[in-house]
């Protein structure tokens, strides 16, 4: 898996899964991946679990 840049990942807030693997050439299974791990990261899920709260 090729390291992701900066331009491809702000593809991820502009386009649905399917439009960010067609433009980047990408499997639709590494975008979703990767937008989960972002989505992980912004949110700070890693650190915070609201269900737990």
């Amino acid at each position: 898996m090729n390291e992701w840049s900066s331009e491809e990942i702000a593809l991820l807030m502009r386009h649905n899964n399917a439009e960010v693997a067609e433009i980047t050439g990408r499997s639709i299974d590494e975008v979703g991946d990767k937008r989960l791990a972002v989505n992980i990261e912004r949110n700070g899920w890693d650190v915070y679990d609201p269900e737990r709260a």
